[in-house]
């Protein structure tokens, strides 16, 4: 006999859109159900109303108060009711933090039903310290984004007199402490039987102080071995630094494979929603976003791909043109090859230099290299669909001609390292259908350390003004880091369309001399992840093999010479990572200042001395 069953799923979003992976799940949950109470806590736009509607018997926007938890007590006590309740055999509670189900709801509840439970969910917690807890600490419970409570439960009553009893929830740190803690413990302590569809009983630890969230921290452990079939929005939601406790990183990006290759749901679902929400450089972090590929030997088997491409350079520097005509020589005879510079004789000299089919154009010196690629090439733009753009480069503002000579060098590799590594990052966009821009590492040697802990200089206000001229619909986050840095990329067309397609005159552009920083010119170098994410593309870093093994090194010196320079100081705490970040700022507050102080001094040159004029004048202006 087919169960009766009621569902109430929560939706929330500060935004009110609702994704089309809520609508997945819900499409996949209302199958299993009888009957369905959709509850929106806060603001839903139009569209997704009409969305949410479609599988609600009951739809219902309330205040955001309480949380989920507010929201189920509304749906069981005050729209549904004690009797109502009682004609149904199971009841659900979910709400729209997870992605899937990859696994179908039926065939889930149909495991669970040969378990003979009283109440159920997907995963649970173990043990753990919860100082809010009227428990002392949170006993092991079942996690609340997905809970199944059964006949038994629902006709003794007691399953109603929790809800219309429980108290609403303010503070959202008594979630776990009051809310989901409680709830196991308290069905449990009645006599009822409970149980986790991935359970992980043997992942825990007598010592509640080492159990943690085994679907942050374990995900694919359970996604591989023990069926889970959702993916909680939250994993991609905590810090590198604070995963590192945990693991060493590998584990999302290890379980975004498992769930690509084993099951038929649409990752898509997954990256629309994360490019809406999160900041692209945060997203690159997690996903490990670093594509190194081989200089020598393809990905896949010799020949075209099935992409049309086009290497644009621009090249200013007449006696650079032979230091870059012999990466442009790189480019495969299939992919299209444009070079524009700002004189005949420059162009000539380039000609002789580069294949003779390179179509080769002089463009007005106004806006340097963008406007060459903005408004010189906006005809050629849309016949490719991968698009490589590269430049010559001087940074003779360093204080060794080495420092700059090395980025420029770094820049060109990364791109245009060999005939092998073109072919290789073409396959690369093949196989990662949601990634749509490549850009080198940023540099950090020399005085560009210093431009590193701050690529955004004085460019942030800049940078959202075109976004909104753009009409992007991506998160620009002063506080989060810039993945492309030197308008240097490859990039799927279509993920950089809205300013490619802009339409841009030269007029847009600053003239010469053009101010070392604050201008239009560096608000596009940094724009451009954001356009990507507003395309719900994913960016990331790309590099040849040889060059990653430099910066593996380079990396490794630098943590190992910050450890040492700080061990000296008996604040500070080497246990874990998070622990070492955190203890630096217990360091007290004078010795931090002097120190900091002289390490200006002594690093001060006359760029450092350029920079702080740009940053004191741009401000007041």
């Amino acid at each position: 006999m087919k169960k009766r069953r009621l569902g109430i799923f929560l939706f929330y979003d500060a935004d009110g859109v609702v994704d089309d992976y809520v609508t997945f799940l819900l499409a996949d949950l209302r199958r299993v159900l009888t009957e369905l109470i959709v509850i929106v806590n806060g603001v839903v736009q139009d569209e997704g109303r009409e969305r949410l509607s479609r599988f609600a018997d009951t739809f219902v926007v309330r205040e955001n108060r309480g949380f989920d938890a507010g929201a189920w007590k509304e749906g069981i006590v005050a729209i549904c009711g004690e009797a109502k309740l009682r004609t149904f055999d199971e009841v659900v509670l979910a709400n729209d933090s997870f992605f899937g189900p990859f696994i179908p709801f039926q065939t889930i509840f149909e495991r669970m039903e040969e378990r003979n439970l009283d109440f159920w969910g997907l995963s649970v917690h173990g043990e753990a310290p919860g100082v809010r807890s009227p428990y002392g600490y949170r006993p092991r419970y079942l996690q609340t984004y997905f809970l199944v409570f059964g006949e038994k439960t629902i006709q003794s009553g007691e399953f109603f007199r929790y809800w219309e009893r429980f108290p609403e929830i303010i503070d959202p740190r008594d979630l776990s402490d009051r809310f989901c803690a409680v709830l196991t413990r308290y069905f449990e302590d009645l006599g009822y039987r409970w149980g986790a569809f991935s359970d992980t009983a043997d992942l825990e630890s007598p010592d509640r102080r080492k159990n943690f969230d085994p679907h942050s921290f374990a995900l694919y452990e359970l996604l591989s071995k023990r069926n889970y079939p959702v993916l909680k929005r939250r994993s991609f939601m905590i810090p590198r630094r604070l995963g590192l406790r945990y693991n060493d990183g590998f584990d999302f990006q290890r379980s975004l494979a498992f769930i690509q290759e084993t099951y038929d749901y649409d990752l898509k679902l997954v990256y629309d929603h994360l490019l809406r929400k999160y900041d692209a450089a945060d997203l690159k972090e997690i996903l490990n976003l670093n594509f190194v590929l081989p200089g020598r030997g393809k990905i896949v088997a010799a020949g075209p791909s099935g992409k049309k491409a086009c290497v644009i350079a621009h090249l200013y520097y007449a006696d650079l043109i032979e230091d870059c005509a012999a990466f442009l020589r790189n480019v495969p005879d299939w992919i299209d090859l444009v070079i524009t510079t700002d004189s005949d004789n420059k162009a000539g000299k380039i000609r002789s230099a580069v294949r003779a089919d390179a179509v080769i154009r002089v463009v007005p010196s106004r806006g340097r290299e963008l406007s060459a690629l903005l408004v010189g090439c906006v005809d050629l733009i849309p016949r490719y669909d991968v698009i490589c753009f590269i430049h010559d480069k001087k940074s003779s503002q360093k204080e060794f001609a080495s420092v700059g000579k090395t980025f420029a060098d770094s820049i060109w590799d990364a791109t245009l390292h060999s005939s092998d590594y073109i072919e290789n990052v073409l396959t690369t966009f093949d196989q990662n259908p949601r990634l749509g821009l490549l850009a080198p590492p940023p540099p950090f040697w020399g005085t560009y350390f210093w431009s590193s802990m701050d690529y955004w200089t004085i460019c942030y206000d800049q940078v959202v003004a075109l976004g909104k001229r753009l009409g992007l619909d991506a998160k620009i986050d002063r506080r989060k880091r810039l993945i492309a840095i030197g308008s240097v990329f490859w990039v799927r067309r279509e993920a950089l369309a809205p300013i490619l397609e802009a339409g841009f005159t030269l007029e847009d552009f600053p003239s010469e001399p053009v101010p070392n920083d604050g201008t239009f010119l560096h608000a596009i170098e940094r724009i451009f992840q954001f356009v990507a994410a507003s395309q719900r593309y994913l960016s990331g870093w790309v590099m040849s093999d040889a060059y990653a093994r430099v910066l593996i090194s380079d990396y490794q010196t630098m943590f190992d010479e910050t450890k040492s320079a700080l061990k000296e100081y008996e604040e500070v705490r080497t246990s874990t990572f998070d622990d070492f970040l955190t203890s630096i700022q217990k360091i007290p507050l004078p010795a931090r200042l002097v120190r900091r102080l002289k390490d200006r001094v002594r690093r001060i040159c006359p760029e450092g001395a350029v920079k702080l004029y740009r940053r004191l004048r741009f401000n007041r202006d």
